[in-house]
């Protein structure tokens, strides 16, 4: 995720032909007066697709994220939502690796299978990205940070 210049992050919904303005003041509304939080990730994991393995971290995530993830949603049409962020098929996650090289394939899933020491990000700032090359469009700082 480095290469992408992007700090790390939990995406809550990925549209692809909803108006950006649309989603600046729906992230404006459920994010504005919310404080920042620390996240724990206490395991790796990966999604195979046939060409490539993403790896992840996983997220132990507060209550009120999962509920603004429902509020979002029930702001913007879910159906124009990709199918895997929306409620019921999101898997929390902060990705690590985007894309694996296809030799380091075994490495890889090794890698996501083993134990790690837990660790903590503070996230204090909400925002809307356009994607690739990743492009914030707007931010919301969260209070607190």
């Amino acid at each position: 995720m480095e290469a992408l210049h992007y700090p790390p992050h939990i995406t809550l919904a990925i549209y692809d032909s909803v108006e950006p303005h649309d989603v600046v003041e729906v992230v404006d509304s459920v994010f504005r007066r919310r404080e920042s939080v620390r996240i724990r990730f206490g395991s790796l994991d990966c999604f195979e697709t046939p060409d490539t393995i993403i790896l992840w971290a996983r997220p132990q995530l507060p209550d009120w994220l999962r509920s603004v993830h429902h509020r979002i949603h029930s702001m913007i049409d879910v159906s124009q939502c990709r199918p895997h962020y929306r409620p019921g098929q999101w898997v929390p996650h902060s990705t690590l690796g985007l894309i694996v090289d296809p030799t380091q394939r075994n490495r890889a899933l090794a890698l996501a299978r083993q134990r790690i020491e837990p660790f903590e990000v503070l996230f204090d700032v909400a925002d809307c990205a356009a994607f690739l090359p990743v492009k914030v469009l707007h931010e919301v700082h969260l209070r607190g940070a």
